[in-house]
């Protein structure tokens, strides 16, 4: 039987499937301290390209191809010793993974480090995607034609040509050379005004997803808002006015990172050796931040002992044993409760005392699910601020004085060339909108309902219309006062955009992707996929297959109605009445569909004794117990409500596990080859 030769749409989709999944289980699998032992170059002493010549393979490509051709090249950080990576960095890796943080599982909703890592893995999964695909070479079109800014489909057609400018044009040298002529790239050409206008809506669904639509965003707006009250803005503009360069550099050096102790006393005499030195500036900010944290959580705690109700001393101390258990048994426990279908709260009373486990009500299940959270959530930043604060030697500050270090010569260039002050103050300035942005608005228009209503999407819109000259005002100083930087820049930046070039045409006819369509052209990637498929036994080729082309159908979907949703935030924004209604909650994006995906699918603990494990789908819009909303007054939005709402248009993605279950392994396997190659540039 002939293998059926997929179509540019397919193949476009088995990328999209096989990336998304092998992205986030290589974000995972950084939960084990041993993953970073097998990550490869540059976290072993081997070369790049060593790989295919009978060294390891990394058994994270997909991370490791981002690293090795986007990150590693950066002026600064291309200068780092090999011991920065193969010592201070990877070590500081494994203490995280040796934390054994909690797992979403067990606190029963998800948290904001899955919500982080989830994003951060789409946004990921996007630029590799990239990377592997490559952008179609084809006619470079007119800049300078005519773009429609209040149209999407001119927005995003003008993102498209961009980019194709960007990749195989002298767009990224006339970029450079308008900054050191004026502070608005946009005068460049009407298609730079438009693309500049579509990154801004997707950059402001992002912020309103993070801070307004996820269960988790009052809190995380809570930690933003601690950290920027505890920055020393003042402090560090003065110290910005010392003229001498080193001078001003060693002060803010000592500043941050100098420690008054005596342990870091009787270790600079020679009296000790790592011995625990205690914390500097920035370290105590961290620890401060985390412990106000915890306070809250303590409280919690502290609540569900004194209820008169709740469960007994006997099952709390159960639930504390079993936080001090080693890693293997809380893996146990976990496993018990997903095959057995029963709570983690009667799984750990159970291996302890199975009377435990029956004598516990309803609701006092339901407690001390609460109280296993917020311990979890404890521990969790007590881990946190032993890696990053208190372990000896100390990783953290070694780290940030390597980066320092390597980046001195241009902090002086740019120190001696650009007023750096205003732009810390720019940076203040931006963060305290940010917040003011974020939190609920009062009803206007005269509406006689009271209350507080959610910021919109085009809150965010304008939020960054109306701060993006203080970027376009750094780029314009940068640009102007530092030459020999602006061409260091300038280059690396150039050959990063060549590893988005296509090596083959591939024999197909069809345009890239983009906003507006679904059209696919892979370049080298076609012929790959495609022998991956060809490689399926007749049996599974059909159900591949089909799954395949309901992906392809599920992303077709995804962009028609990213499209109509950007249309209406366009709309929005230009619209007086719709400002005093609230305006809209969802934006465009199709990475924002895969990000709740990935949320979709964690499991979680049941939340009754017996019963099937839950999906994050189930408990997207709870928080931890113990999460207080400091900022957001009591009469905020209900972010489930506000998510459902969002989520009701969006169509149900396709079960597509037998693409992976058949697929996964060999696809790793073929990046894993691509990663260990030279880079080409």
């Amino acid at each position: 039987m002939s293998s059926p030769t997929l179509s540019s749409e397919q193949l476009g989709a088995l990328l999209d499937i096989l990336v998304h999944h092998e992205t986030y289980s290589e974000v995972e699998s950084y939960k084990d301290p041993e993953a970073i032992e097998h990550y490869g170059y540059p976290f072993d002493a081997s070369a790049p390209g060593q790989g295919s010549n009978g060294k390891e393979k990394s058994l994270s490509p997909l991370l490791q191809l981002l690293l090795t051709r986007l990150v590693l090249p950066i002026p600064g950080i291309r200068d780092l010793p090999s011991e920065f990576w193969t010592d201070k960095f990877r070590n500081i890796m494994r203490r995280f993974g040796e934390a054994e943080l909690s797992e979403s599982y067990d606190k029963g909703t998800l948290g904001s480090r899955k919500r982080l890592a989830s994003a951060a893995s789409v946004i990921h999964e996007g630029i590799t995607r990239g990377l592997l695909s490559g952008i179609p070479d084809g006619k470079l079109p007119d800049l300078r034609g005519k773009y429609d800014i209040h149209r999407t489909e001119d927005l995003a057609r003008a993102w498209d040509d961009v980019v194709q400018h960007l990749v195989y044009g002298n767009l990224l040298d006339e970029l450079f050379e308008q900054f050191t002529k004026t502070k608005n790239p946009e005068d460049h050409s009407p298609a730079v005004e438009a693309a500049v206008n579509f990154a801004i809506i997707y950059i402001a669904t992002f912020l309103h997803h993070l801070f307004v639509l996820s269960a988790e965003g009052p809190y995380l707006l809570k930690l933003l808002d601690n950290l920027h009250s505890l920055i020393p803005y003042t402090v560090v503009i003065q110290t910005l006015r010392v003229g001498n360069a080193g001078t001003m550099i060693n002060a803010m050096v000592r500043l941050f990172l100098a420690k008054v102790s005596v342990g870091a006393f009787s270790n600079w005499l020679g009296l000790t050796q790592n011995a625990a030195d205690g914390m500097n500036l920035l370290q105590r900010i961290i620890s401060l931040i985390l412990e106000w944290d915890t306070g809250d959580f303590r409280k919690a705690v502290d609540g569900i002992k004194r209820s008169k109700e709740g469960p007994s001393e006997l099952h709390l101390a159960a639930i504390d044993e079993h936080l001090q258990a080693p890693r293997d048994q809380h893996e146990s426990s976990r496993e018990i409760s997903r095959k057995d279908e029963k709570s983690i709260i009667v799984a750990i009373l159970e291996a302890k005392d199975k009377s435990l486990a029956d004598s516990l009500t309803e609701a006092q299940h339901t407690q001390c699910l609460e109280y296993y959270s917020a311990q979890l959530a404890i521990r969790d930043r007590e881990k946190i601020t032993e890696v990053l604060c208190r372990q000896s030697p100390d990783l953290t500050t070694s780290i940030i004085r390597d980066g320092v270090s390597v980046f001195e010569p241009m902090i002086r260039d740019i120190h001696k060339n650009v007023d750096i002050r205003k732009h810390i103050s720019s940076v203040e300035s931006f963060l305290t909108d940010l917040i003011a942005t974020s939190k609920p608005k009062k009803r206007d228009g005269g509406q006689p309902q009271s209350g507080t209503i959610p910021p919109s999407v085009e809150d965010y819109v304008a939020l960054l219309k109306r701060n993006r000259q203080l970027a376009w005002d750094y780029l314009h100083d940068f640009a102007q006062g530092c030459p020999d930087l602006r061409t260091t820049w300038l280059n690396w930046a150039k050959q990063s955009l060549k590893f988005f070039r296509q090596t083959t045409d591939s024999n197909n006819n069809t345009t890239m992707a983009n906003g507006g369509n679904c059209s696919y052209n892979l370049g080298e990637m076609d012929g790959n996929l495609q022998n991956l498929f060809d490689n399926l036994s007749d049996d599974k080729k059909s159900g591949v297959k089909d799954a395949i082309d309901a992906h392809a159908t599920y992303l077709s979907k995804l962009e028609e109605m990213s499209i109509s949703r950007m249309q209406n935030v366009i709309d929005g924004a230009d619209d007086d009445d719709n400002k005093k209604t609230g305006g809209n909650i969802g934006g465009p994006g199709v990475y924002i569909t895969r990000w709740h995906c990935l949320l979709d699918e964690t499991l979680v603990t049941p939340s009754a004794p017996k019963g099937p494990p839950r999906r994050g789908k189930d408990v997207k819009g709870m928080k931890a117990l113990g999460k207080t909303e400091a900022i957001a007054s009591s009469d905020t939005w209900d972010p489930d409500t506000l998510t459902k709402r969002e989520e009701q248009a969006w169509p149900e993605p396709p079960d597509i596990s037998v693409v992976v279950d058949a697929l996964g392994p060999r696809f790793k396997t073929l990046v894993a080859d691509i990663s260990t190659k030279v880079p080409r540039a």
